[in-house]
């Protein structure tokens, strides 16, 4: 009855504890965003209140600039928006933070990776 009720004891703590591992979240999420499309969620949000020359800077600058893979005007477009006298700190930090995510994939798409063979 003792060796039961303690195997019993052993496999339940090892599922909460495995349950408890699985259960946490990744800590970029903390950070800033962690890719391209996250970043544009999170700037697209922050925003939402934003002059309409801002708005227009994101969606027909950035938006339209990353979708077609124009990053250089794209990149302009952010820092024009990140420049703005009008914008809050969190506003201006999501701008730069997609910035520097578009910076990456600028690098990415000049050095693409090789074939698979």
């Amino acid at each position: 009855m003792k060796k039961t009720l303690r195997s019993v004891s052993v496999v339940g703590a090892t599922l909460l504890l495995l349950g408890g591992i699985g259960c946490h979240k990744h800590a970029s999420t903390a950070n800033g965003p962690g890719n391209l499309e996250e970043g544009m969620a999170t700037l697209r949000s922050a925003i939402a209140t934003a002059s309409p020359e801002v708005q227009s800077n994101f969606y027909h600058g950035v938006s339209y600039g990353i979708r077609y893979g124009d990053y250089a005007n794209a990149s302009l477009s952010l820092q024009q928006i990140a420049a703005d006298p009008s914008l809050n700190a969190q506003q201006k930090k999501a701008a730069n933070d997609v910035n520097d995510l578009l910076k990456q994939a600028m690098a990415s798409a000049q050095n693409p990776a090789p074939p698979a063979k």
